[in-house]
């Protein structure tokens, strides 16, 4: 069941229609979750960069005030491992700090438990947490700094997109998709609210894509879907792709489709026409509960995470028409054990996917036509969403510490 309504016309009735899928076309009208705190842009406690950015009078180049005394900068950012390149910029694992930044991982933030997903738009990192009433979508600057939580109280925040409209996240337990502004001044509002599972969420300038999921996970479900919201007026609309017998989970996006994968023991890739929403091609079928996915020029990657034993980093051509072959794959001369690849990011310059392997506490990366052997760039914790901007990859450990880490790519 659909509701596609024009803003005027919605505001009046907004109280009278009782949908499967209520969708506001206008993101200043709608409410936030019951339990939401607001917004209002206050900066963050507990976690990297909370403290002042500046006293009162302008620092030196290379110093800060990280104590919030205004009458001095007593912090020099250009050697300072616990304040590498801005406040609260740890380096890690007794990394060294110089103008470069850390000689190894650097943590921008912590202390923000079940970190989920990450997204980086204007050099910025935006984030979710947290997996039930109480959690938050935050934002840290790619270099550390003061953490600005944009909004509280969201009940299991997890996919999350940027662009320049705003915000947007899923609220996976609250089945909605909400939005806010970029600094948090303004209360979150839902754009779209379901009867259904909200998962992954992905943006450009043009529209926002969710998907869907009316199923238990893994199963197919009449409702499950992938719907846009049309920028910058805010219509949405379930019914672009709806898809009653997959099981939409994460999503990718490149100027002339959206692709999604299908979370089902016998699951698949998918890609639809991003204009209208027109015959689905099946990138890959027969992949073992695929999770995430991403995309390059030419190939779409995903990650099977059903199991250690069929446990894979996957690539095809996007056309579907060449069969997926395997980037990566457990091996006995791995390690580690129990792998369970969780979100991956490749760009269009660099040889290499990166994924994040929740089950195997590790981040790696391996040559994209499946060369070679897996790096790993990190252990520890139970590293998720990942992404690459810059010269840097960026991630999040959802435990011990809520974590947003970011490391130099390694030549």
């Amino acid at each position: 069941m659909r509701q596609v309504f024009r803003v005027g016309w919605m505001l009046g009735l907004a109280t009278a229609v009782a949908a499967c899928t209520s969708l506001l076309g206008d993101f200043d009208v709608g409410t936030g979750d019951a339990s939401s705190a607001g917004g209002g842009g206050a900066s963050a406690t507990g976690g990297g960069g909370a403290s002042s950015t500046g006293g009162a009078q302008p620092c030196t180049a290379g110093w800060r005030d990280c104590d919030g005394n205004p009458d001095d900068c007593e912090v020099d950012v250009t050697s300072d491992p616990q304040n590498c390149g801005a406040c609260g910029a740890v380096c890690l694992a007794g990394g060294s700090c110089s103008a470069d930044g850390c000689s190894g991982v650097t943590e921008l933030a912590r202390g923000y438990s079940d970190a989920a997903f990450l997204t980086i738009y204007q050099d910025e990192v935006y984030w979710t947490a947290g997996d039930d009433a109480a959690g938050s979508v935050l934002k840290v600057s790619i270099h550390g700094g003061p953490i600005t939580r944009l909004a509280a109280g969201q009940n299991a925040p997890y996919g999350i997109a940027v662009n320049a409209h705003g915000v947007f996240w899923s609220n996976l337990n609250a089945k909605r998709v909400m939005k806010v502004d970029h600094e948090g001044k303004e209360e979150p509002r839902w754009v779209v609210d379901s009867d259904y599972v909200t998962l992954g969420v992905v943006a450009d300038d043009a529209d926002v894509f969710w998907a869907q999921r009316a199923g238990s996970i893994g199963t197919p479900g009449n409702g499950s879907l992938i719907g846009r919201i049309r920028m910058p007026d805010g219509e949405a609309d379930a019914r672009f792709r709806r898809d009653d017998m997959t099981s939409p989970h994460l999503l990718a996006l490149d100027e002339g489709h959206v692709y999604w994968v299908d979370r089902r023991e016998r699951g698949g890739v998918n890609r639809t026409s991003r204009r209208d929403g027109g015959p689905t091609t099946r990138v890959a079928d027969d992949q073992s509960f695929p999770y995430a996915v991403a995309v390059d020029r030419d190939h779409v990657y995903w990650a099977n995470n059903s199991s250690p034993s069929a446990s894979a980093v996957m690539r095809a051509p996007k056309d579907g028409r060449q069969a997926p072959k395997p980037v990566w794959v457990p091996s006995g001369e791995d390690d580690v054990r129990n792998q369970l690849p969780n979100s991956i990011a490749v760009d269009d310059e660099d040889p290499y996917v990166y994924w994040t392997d929740q089950g195997a506490a590790r981040v790696w990366r391996k040559r994209k036509d499946g060369s070679g052997n897996q790096e790993t760039l990190y252990r520890g914790g139970v590293p998720r969403g990942i992404v690459l901007h810059g010269d840097f990859v960026y991630w999040v450990n959802a435990t011990p510490d809520g974590a947003v880490l970011k490391l130099r790519r390694p030549e």
